[in-house]
């Protein structure tokens, strides 16, 4: 009969468990990375996979760039918040393996 209650009370632990971790992936996907290029003056925001959601470029970063050098701010800011979002999932993955 111990041995019921222990295997009980394991199965309550892992069910709080898989809880907490729906609960840091629900919070991790909802969230939003940036990353800025051009002193700031260009910033992109992708979600939590990386998919670019937004691309704001000032009115400054038109007139005093060529087009070449503005691909290039572009591709920085877009690529800073890529990196932000896998840095975030990989700490979300670290703190679900080790509780």
């Amino acid at each position: 009969m111990q041995e019921m209650y222990e295997a009980m009370a394991r199965l309550d632990q892992l069910v709080a468990a898989a809880g907490r971790a729906e609960e840091m992936v629900a919070e991790w996907s909802a969230r939003q990375f940036v990353g800025r290029a051009d002193e700031g003056r260009i910033v992109a925001t992708t979600d939590a996979l990386g998919a670019l959601l937004t691309l704001e470029i000032s009115p400054l970063s038109r007139k005093r760039l060529d087009a070449r050098r503005l691909a290039d701010e572009i591709l920085a800011a877009v690529v800073r918040a890529e990196q932000a979002a896998a840095a975030s999932k990989d700490e979300l993955m670290t703190g679900l393996h080790h509780p």
